[in-house]
């Protein structure tokens, strides 16, 4: 962008230059340098006047006689012997002329005479800015054709990604277009992340359906210990089944906020008394009687139970969710008394599959998206996550959503 900006600015400021130089060049050679026609019957017609000593002629004609000392104004040679020949001599200014008379004592001043000024300055104005005008559209005409074609590969995208978009390499947007193929790459890189992501949940659920096909051919030879963990299994392929499609559908945008007044503070409550059968230290409540916000119930729940459910896992004795109102926002807060998070995996364990290293475990680490959908709901409620460290010593967990009517 900078080098359009200084490819413009010189152009504008060098065809001015040329511009003015061209139409002044024009002007000059255009402009008569011969005097007025009636300026030597009108002088001859004073001077008869003047050397009759009929200075009141002057006043009738709406010239004002001024009498000057002789020395008040400095003479070419030629117009000094033309003034003591009793010649009358016209000094011009701007847009007006004077006439100078001497007689034996005194030097005399008639005017001024206004002088009608030709229409061709507005001719040559209006010439300067037709060229003006013609200049820089022979510069918008390549950037305006360079920035439909970038327009055209836009709405082409979408169907043939891989196309490339050929510009000059002296193009105006050159950089435009080059930003444009990095993020064609990157869409390209984050297909084959993708299809990554599918394999390697091919790669979790390989593990629990060949478990279960196995016990499902021994059934009847099975003991209920057997039994019980095939069902186990059931459950934990359809626990991962259920949060891959539901990040899934929160990352392409698939779900539509259903946004209504939701009591929070009896959102939370209820929540903590949905969670407390399971196994793990105790939830406590931080909150106030009532705090009314316009979001998605549903997900907003989904996302602190995820928060939760995690803090059960690592928790020792404590879990702390409060609630709390800060500059325009909702804050939620879960705190717990755990092992915390390393402040180089903090933006990490957002990320779909991530499990930090000491919980690779399906008993403890899960699958690695519960901490994703967590940001994805953030995210369409216009909303922030962060890690930090708890003032119990573990994680804390911060829901940032915006106040709204």
């Amino acid at each position: 962008m900078q080098r359009l900006f200084w490819h413009f600015y010189l152009f504008i400021f060098l065809v001015l230059l040329g511009l003015g130089w061209a139409v002044e060049q024009l002007w000059q050679q255009w402009q008569p340098a011969a005097e007025p026609g009636w300026l030597a019957s009108y002088s001859a017609l004073l001077q008869q006047q003047v050397q009759q000593n009929d200075m009141d002629w002057a006043g009738q004609a709406g010239l004002t006689a001024v009498k000057l000392p002789l020395d008040s104004v400095s003479w070419l040679v030629h117009e000094q012997q033309q003034l003591q020949n009793g010649e009358v001599i016209a000094l011009f200014e701007t847009d007006k002329v004077y006439f100078y008379y001497q007689s034996a004592t005194d030097l005399w001043r008639f005017g001024p005479v206004a002088l009608v000024q030709d229409d061709g300055a507005t001719w040559f104005s209006l010439l300067f800015f037709v060229l003006l005008a013609i200049a820089i559209a022979l510069w918008l005409w390549p950037v305006a054709r360079d920035i439909a074609k970038l327009q055209q590969r836009l709405q082409q995208f979408a169907g043939n990604p891989d196309t490339p978009l050929n510009l000059p390499a002296h193009s105006f947007i050159a950089p435009i277009a080059s930003s444009f193929q990095q993020m064609s790459d990157q869409i390209r890189d984050l297909v084959t992340l993708q299809r990554e992501m599918t394999h390697a949940v091919s790669h979790e659920l390989r593990t629990p359906i060949a478990r279960l096909s196995f016990a499902l051919e021994m059934a009847e030879q099975l003991p209920a210990t057997d039994r019980s963990a095939m069902l186990q299994d059931v459950r934990e392929l359809q626990q991962l089944v259920d949060e891959i499609l539901d990040y899934a559908r929160l990352e392409a945008g698939q779900l539509p906020l259903q946004l209504q007044q939701v009591n929070l503070t009896e959102l939370l409550t209820n929540l903590q008394e949905k969670l407390t059968p399971l196994p793990g230290a105790a939830i406590t409540l931080q909150l106030p009687d009532s705090a009314i916000c316009y979001c998605d119930g549903h997900y907003l729940e989904r996302a602190v139970q995820n928060l939760l459910v995690n803090a059960k896992k690592f928790a020792r004795n404590q879990i702390r969710l409060s609630l709390s109102n800060a500059a325009q926002h909702w804050l939620i807060t879960v705190d717990d008394d755990g092992p915390g998070i390393a402040p180089a995996q903090r933006e990490q364990v957002l990320q779909p599959f991530y499990r930090i290293e000491a919980s690779r475990n399906k008993q403890a680490g899960g699958f690695g998206l519960g901490l994703a959908i967590v940001q994805r709901v953030m995210h369409w409620h216009q909303g922030s996550v962060r890690i930090s460290e708890s003032p119990s010593g573990g994680a804390r967990f911060e829901l940032r959503l915006p106040l709204r009517r």
